[in-house]
């Protein structure tokens, strides 16, 4: 394993990075209509939960990823069958979000510019950074992290003061029940975007910590900061646009800026959304690209992550563009499908196997066990 290690800000930084990424892109939890933003704080707790189930497993292997250490749970041939298995799932999962903001681009600014030109383009640059090490991505992040966060919360003043939120939009809370929120919210939020973090489970061995519970609760806090502001986003979008409005439209979060008027001045901010969004789909898509690269590694047994690279860059170029024909079928693909057949084996099924045959194998697999008083 490489000597690099990452340390607790950049660990959650990149947490946050990622996960707000392609969420706070495509409306999540529409379907719960005004109590969408309710619909999020569930999922961001059952992603919590899962979370949790990920740390055991590594607490248990403290130097091994998650392609590394279900080699040991299963043995090398069936273990490398899994880790070849979430290879392909965090190849998908990068193509997913690299589409997700090609087509975000194109509707914004390139309209008549070939999605592949875009995605292209996004990728060759995040080839090249992580050509430079992972660690280049992680100082990288925190760099862009301060710039989101201020233009983040500009937007939010001049949406407050531009006095285009109806808080009747927002109620009653609600007002249909529990149980469409909770319809709403599961499968969808837990395992999008929450449940994603099991791509943490490859680098987490990265951690430059001695203290493992640290990781755990800057995890948490990480979770709990992008769920907050993915709530908090979401209400402010229904606010503005209204429940109907921000449930049909692609991008709810650009229509609602893009209404910022304040004295004929200051207005038409939708570009500076779109720059901030594609900060976080860059970092989204960067990590699930090299997550994919370690996996190869471990699965096919390569030295030199330098030299998949490039050619897994290429696969995820052409995987985002033959992922759908329209973005139409990609968006219902990604909420009506991916959850369902795809997100919970990897996220919950999975995962849930491993820690079994964990706790039946533990006195087998001893002599891997960390301590967990550290």
């Amino acid at each position: 394993m490489k000597t690099y290690k990452i340390d607790l800000q950049q660990y959650f930084i990149l947490i946050v990075l990622f996960e707000l990424g392609s969420a706070i892109l495509v409306g999540l939890g529409m379907n719960a209509g005004r109590d969408a933003w309710i619909a999020i704080l569930f999922g961001m707790f059952a992603g919590m939960i899962l979370f949790v189930g990920y740390f055991f497993l590594y607490k248990q292997f403290p130097e091994m990823s998650l392609t590394q250490y279900i080699q040991v749970l299963f043995g090398k041939y069936v273990g490398k069958f899994f880790g070849f298995c979430y290879m392909l799932y965090f190849l998908y999962l990068a193509s997913r979000v690299l589409r997700d903001f090609g087509s975000l681009l194109l509707s914004a600014v390139f309209v008549q510019t070939p999605i592949i030109v875009v995605n292209t383009l996004m990728v060759a640059t995040i080839v090249y950074v992580l050509k430079l090490g992972f660690e280049v991505l992680a100082r990288t992040g925190e760099i862009f992290f301060g710039l989101v966060g201020l233009v983040g919360i500009t937007l939010a003043v001049l949406v407050l003061s531009a006095d285009l939120m109806e808080y009747n939009y927002l109620l009653p809370i609600f007002g249909d029940g529990v149980i469409p929120v909770l319809k709403a919210a599961f499968p969808v939020t837990p395992t999008f975007p929450f449940g994603e973090m099991i791509v943490f489970t490859m680098l987490l061995p990265y951690l430059k910590v001695k203290n493992k519970n640290k990781a755990l609760k800057v995890g948490l806090l990480g979770m709990g900061v992008s769920g907050i502001v993915l709530s908090t986003t979401i209400a402010m979008d229904i606010a503005v646009l209204g429940g109907h409005v921000a449930t049909h439209v692609y991008f709810p979060l650009l229509a609602a800026v893009a209404k910022i008027n304040l004295g004929e001045f200051i207005q038409r901010l939708d570009a500076l959304v779109v720059f901030t969004l594609i900060i976080g789909g860059f970092f989204k898509v960067a990590v699930f690209l090299y997550v994919s690269v370690k996996a190869a590694q471990d699965v096919f047994g390569v030295k030199e992550e330098t030299t998949i690279i490039g050619p897994i860059g290429v696969v995820v170029i052409l995987s985002s563009i033959g992922i759908a024909s329209n973005y139409v079928e990609h968006i219902n693909e990604g909420l009506n499908v991916v959850p369902q057949f795809i997100h919970i084996p990897f996220q919950v099924v999975l995962p849930a196997i491993f820690i079994i045959v964990f706790l039946i194998r533990r006195k087998q697999l001893k002599h891997f066990a960390s301590s967990s008083s550290s």
